[in-house]
This record gives C-alpha cells, structure tokens and sequence, in this order.
C-alpha cells in the first residue's frame, strides 16, 4: 500500500527523521511512500500566529534530503511530495513558485480561515462562538475553489473540519455530491487520510458517506497516514484498505513527476 503523507521536523511540529519514517514504512511493508511536509507560508507572504511550516530557504534542503533518500530502500519506492495551504488570493504566485520545484505530488490542503487556524488544538475553541452552519458553508466553498484553482493534484483531509468534533445540524448531503462533482470535474484526486481516528472526531477525512460518493462519481483515491512521527506511518491501513473495498474501490492513485497512475489494492 502507499502512504503519501509524511511530516518531518522541519515543520516545526513533528518528530524523526525521514529514515525512521522509512524503516517503519518497511516493517509496515509499504510498497511506497511520500514525503509532503508543509510549503513555507512565509513565501506566500502569509505569516501564522504559529509557525506551523519550514522556513523559505529550507525548501530546497527539505527536497534534497527527500531526493537523496530515494533508491536508500529496495522494498518501498519514495516519492518527493509538498503539502500546501490553499490561500485565496495567492493563486499566481503560487503557481509561478511551484514551476521552480520538480515535485512527484502536490496536496493542496485548507487550515486557515483567514487568519484562524482551525486545526490547530491551540484555537479549538473557537468554534464554540461561530454558526457551525455557516463555518460549513465557508469551509466547503474552499474546498471547491482549492480544486477549480488547478494547483493540486490531492486535496488533503479533504473534510478536517471536522477534527474537534463541532458539526451542524443541518444535513451535510449536498455537500459530498457537490464536492464529489467538483472532484471530478476538475480530476483531483481524494486523500484517504487516516489522521483523524487519532483526533477529537474519531474518523477518517473524509466521512464515509463522501467516499461513497467520491466513488459514484469516479473519483480517484490515494492514501496518507499524515504522520508526524515515524510509529504513525502507515497508521489504521488494514481498516482504511478494508472500508475503500467495502466501498466499492480496487486502485489507489500513485504519481511520479506529477503524472498519475493506478496501483491495485
């Protein structure tokens, strides 16, 4: 199996080094994996309340020492992937940064509502003062507008609004087949992200009844743990692989310079 989505330190908040992530990815008997730590915001001129991200000049050190790695093992291929924060606004700029950097994969992903970082455990508890019906509304109209920009080719934890716990009370329907059309419409592949068992929510990004829709739709799956330490490589895949069976799914989406290709389960 494949896991595309592995942190290192460099993002100022995970742990080991890229070689355990890849020992543990072996024991797991990974047939590939991927690095996609976090894009510097610092060169979309974007700056956090807290650093969540490498610093600019590290990208290149960061895609040197995943570049170098690779060949290190004979039993698991490895990939040299980027995760990036999508940030109305900055489409051309970050166009034109990532026509510098020879990436296998790019993850668009969405953690900030202008200047909230709604991920982050730290700012939790602003979602106790919002209309979580409106807060759905907005964080799904991003995820369309990340997918219709043509940066990414995955969208990460693709409903990590979810992550603490908070949820409306209005019927969430539409908004799957509309993201699942939208998916489709504009061939971004879905991330089966398993980090959310180990969150508040207790369940994968995206929410089951997504999947199946991504699914109706023809959509494309790939798989990542978001490990920000090596023992979560590969975390919860024997029930991640068994629900996209379940679902009707018998390939993952692997790429290599941006190219896709399918891989059986």
């Amino acid at each position: 199996m494949v896991d595309y989505h592995l942190h290192t330190p460099r993002c100022c908040h995970a742990e080991g080094t890229p070689e355990e992530y890849l020992a543990e990815a072996e024991r797991k008997g990974l047939r590939e994996i991927g690095f996609a730590d976090h894009f510097p915001l610092g060169l979309l001129d974007y700056v956090p309340r807290a650093q969540v991200t490498m610093n600019p000049d590290e990208l290149w050190q960061y895609i040197k020492q995943i570049e170098a790695l690779k060949g290190f093992s004979k039993k698991v291929d490895i990939k040299t992937g980027i995760e990036v924060d999508y940030l109305p606004g900055t489409e051309e700029k970050l166009a034109a940064l990532l026509e510098e950097y020879s990436f296998d994969y790019v993850i668009g992903s969405i953690h900030f509502i202008e200047d909230w970082d709604f991920t982050h455990p730290f700012y939790a508890e602003t979602y106790g003062d919002l209309d979580l019906n409106k807060l759905y509304r907005t964080y799904f109209e991003l995820v369309w507008k990340l997918c219709r920009s043509g940066l990414f080719d995955i969208i990460g934890h693709i409903d990590v609004i979810k992550k603490f716990g908070y949820r409306p009370d209005g019927d969430l329907e539409p908004y799957w087949i509309e993201t699942a059309r939208v998916l489709k419409a504009t061939g971004t592949c879905l991330e089966l992200n398993t980090a959310g068992r180990d969150a508040p929510v207790n369940e994968f990004y995206p929410h089951k009844r997504l999947l199946e829709a991504c699914f109706k739709s023809g959509v494309s799956v790939t798989m990542g743990s978001d490990a920000h330490g090596p023992l979560q490589v590969g975390r919860y895949f024997k029930e991640a692989v068994e629900l996209l069976k379940t679902t009707g799914y018998k390939e993952v989406t692997v790429f290599e310079k941006r190219v896709m290709r399918s891989m059986p389960i």
